[in-house]
């Protein structure tokens, strides 16, 4: 057992009970311990994200195969809106209406954003995404400058640009 205090702001002190059981000596190095516990509540948050944000917790198949890849898929989405995430903040342009994307949240981009109609439009400056007047971010959009780049490609994501690129080279 151990007894965690730690601060919370300038003057709130917090504190928590560790319980640990097994053969390693973990209080001959309590800050490995702490680091190592508190790791959890990732994993713990992780998990709760997986059953609520992507809806894992029903089971649409039956099937161990197709059970192992409905898990993949989930952990590949999970996974996937986090890349997105940091690439959207690193390539749209800053604008005053910009889709505040770093500060939504997981849960919010995919319950919310990904569900708002918006509008595509594409010319030789770049793309806008434009979220229509009547969805939950009216008002917001996104804007990306073209890239110049030796092969001209028609997808929006950089993984298919990859894709086109192999493509060709295969060809």
């Amino acid at each position: 057992m151990a007894l965690e205090r730690f601060q919370v702001g300038d003057d709130k002190l917090k504190h928590s009970a560790l319980a640990y059981f097994g053969t390693a000596p973990v209080t001959r190095d309590l800050p490995t311990w702490f680091t190592t516990y508190n790791g959890r509540q990732t994993i713990e948050a992780g998990i709760k994200e997986t059953k609520q944000v992507f809806s894992l917790h029903r089971l649409k198949v039956r099937s161990e195969p197709a059970i192992f890849l409905q898990e993949a898929m989930t952990l590949f989405a999970a996974n996937f809106i986090r890349w997105a995430t940091v690439w959207i903040a690193k390539h749209a342009q800053p604008e005053p209406d910009r889709l505040p994307i770093l500060s939504m949240g997981i849960k919010r981009q995919v319950q919310v954003a990904a569900h708002a109609s918006a509008s595509v439009i594409q010319n030789t400056e770049g793309m806008l995404l434009k979220f229509s007047p009547a969805s939950a971010l009216a008002g917001k959009s996104l804007h990306f400058r073209a890239v110049q780049s030796p092969v001209r490609s028609k997808h929006f994501l950089p993984f298919f640009t990859i894709l086109d690129l192999i493509v060709q080279k295969l060809l």
